[in-house]
């Protein structure tokens, strides 16, 4: 299938995208009440962590950045995710989930670490519902609450494998 067709894909963001994220993103999981913005991405695109997802206009004919995740691996294959932003005032669990699954796929991390607010139930389960995904904890970041999500492969297998359907006795 021709990259036409796809409905959406995934590429490393360059420099020339920076202009165009400030434009599509609105829901950001650093700033989740919209109001304050990060100043700028440019540090994580010249590194090359920084991870977009594209959607297809057919109106435009031209394709549109709809969500990043601004990452970083460590030497020990320790992935951070520093942020997550979809378009639109909510996030689009399906676009953040894509690129988590992208970055498993790509990177093959050992573990993925995430920080997201407590008070913000769409973006933690957003990270609850992706196997392999455990609340490890939380810390006190003035003002806010923040919950410590970890991923392990470990949890992402035992996510995947089929529970055995209980048996009751007579």
């Amino acid at each position: 299938m021709a990259a036409e067709e796809l409905s959406y894909r995934i590429r490393t963001a360059t420099l020339e995208d920076l202009p165009s994220l400030r434009q599509s993103i609105g829901a950001a999981l650093s700033h989740p009440e919209g109001k304050g913005r990060r100043e700028s991405y440019r540090a994580p695109a010249a590194r090359g962590e920084l991870l977009v997802l594209e959607r297809y206009d057919a109106k435009a004919r031209d394709w549109r950045i709809s969500a990043l995740v601004d990452w970083h691996m460590r030497v020990d294959d320790v992935l951070t995710i520093r942020d997550i932003a979809t378009e639109g005032e909510i996030p689009h669990a399906g676009m953040v989930k894509h690129l988590i699954t992208e970055l498993v796929r790509s990177l093959s991390p050992i573990e993925i670490g995430v920080k997201a607010r407590s008070d913000v139930a769409q973006w933690n389960d957003i990270i609850r519902s992706i196997p392999g995904f455990t609340l490890e904890g939380s810390e006190y970041r003035r003002p806010h609450w923040i919950n410590v999500w970890k991923w392990s492969r470990e949890l992402a297998a035992q996510a995947a494998r089929p529970r055995p359907a209980p048996r009751f006795r007579r």
